[in-house]
C-alpha cells in the first residue's frame, strides 16, 4: 500500500536546451516528433527514473506533467486562410503531435512502463500544489511511485516520488 511510508523524493534529473553528450534517449524515433521541447521532458524524466533506482512498473506507477505544450505555432499568428493552409501543406503530419500538451509526458510514460495515470498541468500560480495533491491522491489507488517532470526556461526538470516503499 501507498500510505505504508513516508512520501520522499527517490531520484532527480534535469535536460538543458542543446544538452550533448550522456543522452538516454539518443535515436529513438519519437524524438522526431517531440521536438526539443518534448525532447526535454521525455530526457528529464529518465534521469530521473535511472537515478532513482526503482524497479517498479505498470499501474504501480504515474507521470504527472507540468507546462508546455497545447500552443498554435508561430506561423498561425496574423495568417490569413490561404497562408494557413499553404503553411500547413508544407509541414511534415507529425508536425500537430509536438503540440499536444500531454504528448512527451505519455511518451515518458511509455519508455519507463507506466501505465498509472498520466496527466498535465498547465504552468500557473497554485500547480505545484495541485501536483501534490494529485500524488497524494494516486497514493490512496496503489500508484506507488510518481515521476513529476516540469519544464523550465532552460528546459526540463524531474523528480520521482514515492512511499518509502523498497525498490
Amino acid at each position: 500500500m501507498a500510505e505504508a511510508g513516508k512520501l520522499r523524493i527517490a531520484g532527480r534529473g534535469e535536460w538543458s536546451l542543446g544538452e550533448e553528450g550522456a543522452d538516454v534517449w539518443a535515436g529513438a524515433k519519437a524524438g522526431r516528433w517531440l521536438g526539443e521541447w518534448g525532447g526535454a521532458v521525455v530526457r528529464a524524466g529518465l534521469r530521473a527514473w535511472a537515478g532513482s533506482g526503482v524497479k517498479a512498473e505498470g499501474r504501480e506507477v504515474g507521470v504527472i506533467g507540468v507546462g508546455g505544450g497545447g500552443s498554435w505555432p508561430d506561423w498561425f499568428e496574423g495568417a490569413g486562410a490561404g497562408e494557413v493552409a499553404e503553411g500547413w501543406r508544407a509541414k511534415s503530419p507529425l508536425w500537430l503531435l509536438e503540440r499536444l500538451p500531454n504528448l512527451p509526458f505519455a511518451q515518458l510514460a511509455i519508455e519507463i512502463g507506466a501505465k498509472g495515470p498520466v496527466e498535465t498541468l498547465q504552468q500557473r500560480r497554485g500547480a505545484e500544489q495541485e501536483v501534490a495533491r494529485r500524488i497524494q491522491r494516486w497514493g490512496s489507488r496503489g500508484v506507488k511511485w510518481v515521476v513529476k517532470v516540469r519544464m523550465t526556461q532552460s528546459g526540463a526538470e524531474a523528480e520521482v516520488w514515492g512511499w518509502g516503499i523498497g525498490k
